[in-house]
């Protein structure tokens, strides 16, 4: 037998490293990928605890609402933006108790998984972008 590896461990090889370099960038999909698991293993254990975060879905409306009372944004811009941001949060975090009451492998459930994960890592990669380009251009 051959000392050489084979050609799936150099290939898994060089997608860990790959993986390791640009791990920041890929930070919303490890953290969806832990929320999977973590659901299906709760939803195994005990269901029924999607009662108990259920009332937490509402909790980034609440903080947009509390926000927007205490300090109002001063263009349209900023408004339209933290709007958006508090819709997306809240669709993420209502995501949670359906998927301990349903199961995060019922097609519904996991076909809204993986859009909120799509556009968690796309706004994330915009983020990141433009905060670097800004950073970039004040230095």
């Amino acid at each position: 037998m051959s000392d050489e590896p084979t050609l799936t461990a150099l290939a898994a090889a060089a997608s860990g490293r790959w993986l390791w370099k640009h791990r920041r960038s890929w930070a919303p999909t490890g953290l969806a990928l832990v929320l999977l698991a973590v659901t299906g293993l709760v939803h195994l254990i005990e269901p029924r605890t999607a009662w108990a975060l259920a009332p937490l879905a509402l909790a980034p409306v609440g903080v947009w609402a509390w926000t927007a009372r205490r300090r109002p944004a001063t263009s349209r811009t900023a408004k339209t933006w933290r709007a958006l941001l508090a819709a997306a949060a809240t669709g993420a975090v209502g995501w949670v108790p359906l998927a301990v009451w349903f199961g995060p492998t019922v097609p519904v459930v996991a076909l809204a998984w993986a859009l909120l994960t799509l556009a968690a890592q796309i706004a994330w990669l915009i983020a990141r972008r433009l905060t670097t380009t800004a950073t970039k251009e004040t230095r």
